[in-house]
């Protein structure tokens, strides 16, 4: 076991199995469990000291130990519990315990107690030195020890019910040494160490007697541990390994000994019938197959070479020094030495005139007499041989690394007929034909007249390994067409289903029965019902087959250092169980949870890592796991050797059901875990209500959308109809600036002074000023349907308005117009006809009153945050006075001005321009008053 597994301890008492298919190990360092993988320790808070003993399970498959301590164990929910701590009773001695219904009945120093399992409450059935003790299906058998003045009678009693029967009664001066009890279904033995030698007695179950029986020599000396019983064989555990003995007419037949060396403490059959021995202090030996027995030639240097099968189970075994081992029945009985150190090629035994043919690979053979051992010198006969066929009585076939040959009277003035120039492989003969194989292929041979014909497949030669015969059929494995058969002179294929990718290094067959040795083990198949059986590693028997030999009741598989010996039953294949497949460990995003059959999660735990295993030796390398998650895929998907988990890494919603089964390699059959489901939550955005917030949410979106489109589209309807108003208040504005510019004092002022000219006849004068008249109304009737003109335009208008004005005023008014130079008036837009009226308001309310130096100042230029300032500033009477003056005649109202204010508030408070306008009254020196002065502020646009 430590080349398989990495084991806890080398020191081991006790072995058992339960109904889960755990190996259960009672050792010096504790209690273990082994799952086929790995081992768990088991321990308790309140355990003194380490070691354990005497495994036994209850009814509910509890598993019952011990210590030397008095110290009762169970184990239960996968951990280990003190039921009773017994040390007052048993006084530092390990005392054997039996497990009742409803109590634990100890055996100890001082006599026999019952402790209820309930209560813990002690009863004591018998007062005495307890020894030792075995139990059968209804009674216990105990052996006590009685002192009675100086002598000590030691007595075995049976208790039936608490009914205490003596059978057997040893009154000594000495106390027996090493006195056990192994009771079994049909007899009882009683062992004890006396001076010389070890003492068995047989318990007769029925009449309640005793009888001693002969002990077996090979048991006389050795130190016995304990005593099984196995398919009716009782095994003895001693020190010098295990001897297995039949009991038949009270007597004890030796079969064989196993393990010579070791210390066998404890064996345990397990439910695929591996044998566990447990050892003193060398841990824990598996046997897989114990019908397989493997011979170490350890008494020679030499290696295997090659072998024959002889009559009945006797062989040979060639080596690589010229060395040739007789054997029968797998013992060694003689060794023939060859002259010179040769290394024997093959061997072939001629069973009617009883001799050996020896070939050499090199130019040498030899014929060994085996009536008298004498060795004859063959020279180069049979030397470098590949293959023989006996095809009569005096005919034998010989094939070499370069010819097929045949030999009339090989041994006696042999006639050699050379029939191929080729290295031959095989051969064989069947139905009166010579089959063999070269390295070109296949050929048939007519065993009279030796006419050759060469066997295809699919029209191609065929590269032949080995050949066989069986009841007119050929066998015939072949390097790349698989295992083939020929019968009624017809080739086809053989129809036995090997695993894939085996090569096939030789076939021999036993009746009916073709053995096949290849790369990965031994192969048996019943040409009769078509039964294919395998040895692998399974068995123990790991190794790659080249060569064996077919012998009377056994197979002999030789190897360079060692032979395996296998019998020809039933027992040597085995039928291959599989353990429940177990659930271990569910992880959850990493994290450990109880294993269950149901889970429901939510959506963001979604990794799911599942850890499982089938108990068994092994089962890690002979086990293939299965899975498949309905809803995923409904196909089975395969899991690598030697891998116990599956992982999910991000199951999406759904509901998944993880089933898993499990098949060993050499079964039918497949075993099925009990299967997972996993409800994995929907995230909150594929929930039924956040679609129905989302389309609310949309809804509401599209509703507001709309909502603040129609308001939208509203407030522009509104927009464009006060747009429509404001562009119509304009357009009337300007009208009412028209009227107040072209009011009829300025134009009956205009014609009165070109009538003047006219009268006066200065014709050119009349017509200049009738040329710039006309052009004034012109740029007024123009400019009066444009909402904005430029700086340029506005203050052209200005101009002529103004050179008329100062004819009217017969050139008694002096004006003056400024534009700063960095302003762009062909660029810059105004109001149209917005200073004007302002213009007019001088001359007619400010300076028209004042006789003479009539001054008026116009100005444009930029000021801070990139606005126009434009000033209107005259010298006239001012605004008191004008109201003054004005009050009497109520003719002349200034709508003008009026309409200006309207369009800036216009301006401002629909079209968003800030316009501003203050006028300011101008005082002199004296407080008198000296003009007015307005200043129009708006942004440069």
């Amino acid at each position: 076991m430590s080349k398989i597994s990495n084991l806890p301890d080398v020191e081991f008492y006790d072995i058992a199995e339960d109904n889960q298919k755990y190996i259960w190990l009672a050792a010096n360092k504790g209690l273990f469990r082994y799952n086929g993988k790995n081992y768990k320790h088991f321990s308790s808070p309140q355990q003194r000291g380490n070691s354990l003993f005497q495994l036994k399970f209850d009814s509910k498959n509890r598993l019952w130990c011990n210590n030397i301590y008095g110290q009762l164990f169970y184990v239960e929910n996968n951990s280990l519990k003190l039921f009773y701590d017994a040390s007052k009773l048993v006084k530092g001695q390990l005392a054997n315990f039996e497990i009742l219904e409803n109590s634990i009945r100890l055996f100890t120093v001082i006599g026999i107690f019952d402790i209820d399992k309930k209560t813990k409450q002690v009863t004591k059935l018998f007062k005495g030195m307890c020894i030792t003790n075995a139990k059968d299906k209804r009674s216990n058998y105990t052996f006590i020890i009685n002192f009675e003045g100086d002598l000590v009678r030691n007595r075995l009693y049976k208790f039936d019910n608490n009914t205490k029967i003596k059978i057997l009664e040893i009154t000594s001066s000495n106390r027996i040494q090493s006195p056990r009890i192994f009771a079994f279904e049909n007899t009882i033995f009683f062992t004890h160490k006396s001076s010389n030698e070890n003492v068995i007695y047989r318990i007769d179950k029925i009449n309640n007697t005793s009888k001693k029986v002969l002990t077996p020599t090979r048991l006389k000396n050795e130190t016995i541990y304990n005593v099984v019983n196995i398919e009716n064989n009782y095994w003895f555990l001693t020190s010098s390994g295990v001897f297995i003995y039949s009991f038949e007419n009270k007597v004890f037949t030796f079969k064989e000994q196993l393990f010579k060396t070791e210390s066998i403490t404890d064996v345990q059959v397990d439910f695929n019938n591996n044998y566990w021995f447990t050892t003193l202090d060398n841990g824990v030996f598996v046997s897989p197959n114990l019908n397989i027995r493997h011979v170490e030639l350890s008494s020679i240097d030499s290696k295997i070479t090659t072998s024959v099968a002889l009559q009945n189970n006797q062989f040979i075994l060639g080596t690589n020094d010229g060395k040739l081992l007789f054997y029968n029945q797998n013992q060694l009985i003689k060794t023939l030495q060859l002259p010179g150190k040769k290394i024997i090629g093959k061997l072939f035994f001629d069973s009617q005139s009883e001799k050996l043919i020896v070939s050499i690979n090199a130019s040498e053979s030899f014929v060994v007499n085996l009536k008298n051992d004498e060795i004859l010198d063959a020279n180069n006969q049979f030397s470098v041989a590949k293959a023989f066929s006996k095809i009569d009585d005096n005919t034998m076939f010989y094939g070499n690394y370069r010819q097929g040959i045949v030999y009339k009277n090989p041994f006696n003035h042999p006639e050699k007929r050379i029939l191929k120039e080729s290295r031959v492989k095989a051969s064989v003969v069947s139905n009166n034909h010579l089959f063999v194989s070269y390295i070109d292929g296949l050929y048939k041979y007519n065993t009279q007249t030796f006419n050759a014909e060469e066997i295809t497949f699919n029209s191609k030669s065929l590269l032949v390994n080995t050949l066989a015969k069986t009841n007119g059929t050929v066998w015939i494995a072949t390097q790349h067409n698989g295992l083939l058969k020929y019968e009624n002179n017809t080739l086809k294929s053989s129809g036995i289903k090997f695993p894939k990718n085996h090569q096939i290094n030789a076939i021999y067959t036993d009746g009916l029965v073709l053995w096949i040795s290849t790369d990965a083990g031994l192969f048996q198949y019943n040409t009769k019902i078509n039964q294919l059986k395998s040895l692998s590693g399974h068995d123990v028997f790991n190794t790659a087959v080249n060569d064996f030999l077919i012998l009377q009741n056994q197979i002999i598989v030789s190897l360079p250092k060692a032979f395996y010996v296998l019998p020809k039953s039933v027992k040597l294949f085995k039928a291959f169980k599989i353990a429940k497949v177990r659930l271990e460990a569910v992880k959850i995003n990493d994290r450990d949870t109880l294993v269950a059959t149901k889970y429901k999660l939510p959506y963001n735990l979604n990794k799911i890592d599942i850890s499982f295993n089938s108990n068994g030796f092994q089962s890690n390398q002979q086990v293939n796991y299965q899975y498949r998650v309905k809803e995923l895929d409904t196909s089975w998907q395969n899991i690598s050797l030697n891998t116990h988990f599956v992982t999910f890494n991000s199951l999406p919603s759904g509901t998944y059901t993880f089933e898993l089964k499990a098949q060993n390699v050499s079964a039918k059959k497949a075993v099925f875990a009990t299967p997972i489901t996993f409800i994995i939550g929907k995230p909150f955005w594929e929930m039924y209500w956040f679609y129905g917030l989302v389309i609310v949410i949309i809804i509401g979106f599209i509703w507001l959308y709309f909502t603040w489109r129609l308001q939208q589209k509203e407030r522009q309807r509104i927009a464009q109809i006060d747009k429509i108003l404001i562009d119509k208040k304009i357009t009337n504005l300007k009208l009412e600036n028209l009227r107040s510019q072209m009011n009829p004092h300025f134009i009956f002022n205009a014609l009165n002074s070109i009538q003047d000219y006219i009268n006066s006849n200065e014709k050119e004068l009349a017509s200049s000023y009738l040329v710039k008249f006309s052009r004034l109304i012109r740029m007024y009737l123009d400019y009066s349907q444009q909402n904005e003109i430029t700086l340029e335009a506005e203050f052209n208008a200005l101009q002529l308005y103004l050179e008329l004005e100062k004819i009217r005023f017969e050139d008694e008014l002096e004006y003056k117009i400024t534009i700063d130079n960095q302003l762009k008036t062909k660029q810059i837009n105004v109001p149209s006809l917005f200073i004007q009226p302002y213009v007019e308001n001088a001359l007619k309310h400010g300076l028209l009153h004042k006789s003479n130096d009539r001054k008026l100042y116009i100005k444009a230029k930029i000021i801070q945050h990139n606005k126009l300032q434009i000033t209107v500033e005259d010298n006239g009477i001012g605004r008191v006075q004008s109201e003054i003056l004005k009050r009497p005649n109520q003719q002349h109202k200034p709508f003008a001005t009026k309409a200006n204010e309207e369009r800036v508030h216009l301006y401002k408070n629909k079209l968003k321009r800030d316009i501003a306008i203050t006028t300011n009254d101008l005082y002199d020196e004296n407080d008198a008053a000296a003009g007015t002065k307005v200043v129009i502020t708006m942004p440069i646009h």
